[in-house]
């Protein structure tokens, strides 16, 4: 199960870094997506609750930002990482950034685990979806790897 999972992900990955359009310096498109540029997530400055932290990591994540996403991450999440890194370099565009936006989010904590739902924003769509994080150290990490509680109930 985990391993479709994966496979699922990291197949949405490629076709969503593949579709492109080219816009030229005076279209609408390109005057649309500098707009979209503007209108950018803003960072938590040091994240405490585990929604900042999944917040400001799909951020960096969005914005290919895989160092900063690893310091927020789990090893196992951090080999995921280092996968979607692998594919992103491989596929050589000049800009291959994703705008998505978390609208929505809510965590339950128990203990050093919490479980978060959260909306995601990506275009014209929205999809539901939930991550794990666990606290190690005293930090907040995303944990991709470990099975959701949620696949349980």
């Amino acid at each position: 199960m985990r391993d479709l999972r994966f496979l699922f992900v990291v197949l949405s990955f490629l076709v969503i870094s593949c579709q492109t359009e080219t816009a030229t310096s005076d279209s609408p498109e390109l005057d649309e997506l500098r707009g979209m540029l503007d209108e950018q997530p803003e960072l938590v400055q040091d994240p405490q609750t585990p929604a900042d932290v999944f917040r400001n990591w799909q951020i960096h994540m969005d914005r290919n930002q895989f160092d900063e996403a690893s310091r927020w991450s789990t090893a196992e999440t951090r080999e995921w990482i280092m996968l979607i890194r692998t594919m992103v370099e491989a596929a050589g565009e000049e800009d291959n950034t994703v705008n998505t936006s978390i609208e929505e989010i809510q965590c339950r904590e128990s203990g050093d685990t919490s479980i978060c739902l959260y909306a995601q924003a990506a275009g014209d769509s929205l999809r539901l979806d939930s991550v794990r994080l666990v606290r190690q150290e005293g930090v907040w990490k995303v944990d991709l790897y470990r099975e959701n509680e949620l696949d349980h109930q």
